[in-house]
């Protein structure tokens, strides 16, 4: 299909899908860096029989669409495998019993649930084998993983031996809230076995830091998405047709887009980074405020762009950590 057809085509769904664009809805799921570098860590410990990996981040960094992420790079790289996304909620008192049944909650259990804990369990262990035993690997993702106690480790741990017994590799990785660095020396005090083999690694999930970050994010749009499903277009060539065929391309805007967000933020940026949601919001409104302006000369300003970052409500956010802790951060090395 040569540009013009493409550009006719494209304008021809507007009607019925252009509100529905992922970019318009910030709900877009982008491979961000933090995101790919979570990824590659999480895809090389599963190579293992037995394994588990730890990540902590500030509120809004972006962790719930790294999870999503992760559940959809998975079945690529492990054909066949199961993925699991629990979310205990914050208790006072450990129960087996609870953790069972919110585990078989989570999986569509359709059968009726036994009373007895010990019911329960068989139930709990033989549903997983069934989702894991097609690709022998089952990905259990435990999120808010600050409200998990102790106990439920132990639970846990119960669940990934039978099913290693049973020759399924289990991946267990835990995302939470910056308590889970003080929760983490709590539980090696306490239980330093299940810390070591649950926490061992326990790494930052990132903020967006530069412009290099946001280029990443940025490039996605303009090449490794799709919408509508099936088209074969980008994103930003979907919304921007006749720019596109003539190279507008939104990672050329990743240094403004960076620089607005320093002049927002009073150059806070540089130390507390980006969280995904607040670009999210930037592109959505830059989308909505440029829906008729589709041209060959396409460009997007600075200004544009502060002015949707100021729309976005970016001025008013809790900073996801003060200075002093921020800037003592440390950053997960990066691949060339």
């Amino acid at each position: 299909m040569n540009p013009q057809d493409s550009i006719a085509a494209i304008r021809a769904t507007y009607p019925s899908l252009r509100d529905r664009h992922p970019l318009l809805m910030a709900a877009a799921v982008l491979p961000t860096s933090p995101v790919k570098e979570v990824a590659r860590l999480v895809f090389d410990r599963a190579q293992r029989f037995r394994s588990s990996i730890a990540f902590w981040a500030h509120p809004l960094c972006g962790k719930s669409s790294c999870i999503y992420a992760l559940e959809k790079l998975a079945p690529a790289q492990f054909p066949g495998s199961a993925f699991v996304v629990y979310e205990p909620s914050s208790k006072e008192v450990a129960a087996e019993g609870a953790l069972i049944e919110d585990l078989l909650s989570i999986i569509d259990y359709e059968p009726r649930v036994h009373r007895s804990l010990a019911g329960k369990r068989d139930q709990l262990l033989r549903a997983l084998y069934a989702m894991s035993v097609s690709g022998r690997h089952l990905f259990l993702v435990i999120d808010e993983a600050q409200n998990l106690h102790v106990k439920d480790l132990g639970w846990l741990k119960r669940v990934v031996n039978w099913l290693n017994v049973h020759e399924i590799k289990v991946t267990v990785v835990l995302f939470g809230q910056s308590q889970l660095c003080t929760m983490h020396q709590r539980f090696m005090a306490e239980m330093p076995d299940l810390t070591i083999r649950f926490m061992a690694e326990l790494i930052e999930f990132r903020s967006l830091q530069d412009a290099a970050d946001l280029r990443v994010v940025l490039k996605s749009c303009d090449e490794e998405t799709e919408y509508p499903r099936g088209s074969g277009w980008s994103y930003t060539q979907y919304l921007w047709p006749c720019a596109h065929a003539n190279g507008f391309r939104l990672a050329n805007c990743a240094s403004e887009l960076y620089e607005a967000f320093r002049a927002q933020s009073a150059g806070t940026v540089d130390h507390e980074g980006i969280s995904m949601q607040w670009v999210a919001e930037a592109l959505m409104l830059v989308g909505q405020e440029n829906e008729g302006a589709d041209a060959e000369a396409l460009r997007i300003p600075r200004v544009t762009w502060e002015r949707a970052i100021l729309d976005s409500g970016y001025r008013s956010r809790t900073p996801p950590a003060l200075a002093a802790t921020a800037t003592s951060r440390a950053r997960v090395s990066r691949r060339s």
